[in-house]
């Protein structure tokens, strides 16, 4: 059986803007369209085959975002239990748990079970594309997970989160955004804090190296909080905790960049709108969005096999 998403009356694809959906437009209009319009209702018993296969690619992860997923779950399930003053497991108990529910993952994405529920089961980029990935490969990527939450759970940065009084958690992973010209714009927080007079806007990073963008991201997250907590942006700082090197990175955002950022923010969402046939419905065609046929976009593109480039 299909997995239902909504029970009910059908809900609409409604227009937003976010860092993702911003980097995906600028990699390629086409993996863009895909992601957010080609999927629509996919996930519907009786959605067509095309639909359906776009829906179920949609929900891939390759190993990195796979790692970055598993880390941040078990970060979110502790802080979620700190703040409402649950006991937290032991984190050699926790990162046994983890290994065992990253084998779990990956048995079933072997066995290609996300094709019958892509919601609850894990579908992986590397075995739908039956790429040759070693036995050492795959145990780096759960070795990276390890080390990550080693370093996180022996921080100063967990240790202060442990005494921080429960009232002080403001958003651990919570969807949320704000308006902007009447667009949502979605922000999703890893976590925020207040220290004294302050807003701590905390994210999480597993990756190998520094992400292009980053500053961008930290930026929407500062000006969102601002708004969201009513504190001058100067109160507000970022502290991104890059976990695999266990470096805690601090930044802030200047007043005068605040006019520079949401003037990007209306031009990328310019841009994407100038592809709708109906702004009004969100409707629009794939003819509309161009290919970037470059091997080193399309070979890790989740929606190769619908897209066919002609490399």
């Amino acid at each position: 059986m299909l997995f239902y998403e909504t029970m009910g009356k059908p809900f609409r694809n409604k227009f937003n803007w976010s860092v993702s959906r911003d980097s995906t437009f600028l990699e390629c209009p086409r993996q863009y369209y895909f992601n957010y319009y080609g999927y629509w209702s996919g996930w519907e018993y009786d959605a067509p085959e095309g639909v359906r296969q776009i829906y179920v690619l949609k929900k891939l992860k390759n190993r990195a975002t796979w790692a970055g997923q598993v880390v941040h779950d078990c970060i979110k399930r502790s802080l979620d239990n700190i703040s409402r003053g649950i006991p937290v497991l032991p984190p050699d108990e926790i990162r046994s748990l983890t290994r065992d529910r990253m084998r779990q993952d990956f048995r079933s994405s072997r066995s290609g079970a996300y094709w019958e529920n892509p919601k609850i089961n894990c579908g992986l980029y590397e075995h739908e594309y039956q790429l040759n990935v070693t036995d050492e490969q795959w145990r780096e990527t759960a070795d990276r997970v390890d080390t990550c939450l080693k370093n996180f759970y022996a921080s100063e940065v967990y240790d202060g989160l442990q005494r921080l009084p429960r009232e002080n958690f403001l958003e651990i992973e919570r969807f949320s955004g704000f308006d902007l010209d009447g667009v949502n714009v979605i922000i999703k927080l890893d976590c925020a804090t207040r220290e004294s007079d302050r807003i701590v806007v905390w994210d999480w990073k597993t990756g190998k190296a520094e992400q292009t963008g980053l500053s961008f991201q930290m930026a929407c997250y500062a000006y969102y909080a601002s708004n969201t907590y009513r504190v001058p942006v100067r109160h507000v700082i970022t502290r991104r905790f890059e976990l695999l090197r266990d470096e805690l990175i601090e930044e802030s955002i200047s007043e005068g960049s605040l006019n520079e950022l949401l003037n990007y923010i209306r031009g990328s969402i310019k841009d994407m709108k100038s592809l709708l046939d109906d702004e009004e419905r969100n409707t629009t065609q794939e003819d509309r969005f161009s290919k970037v046929e470059k091997p080193n976009i399309c070979y890790r593109c989740n929606f190769l096999k619908v897209c066919k480039p002609s490399l």
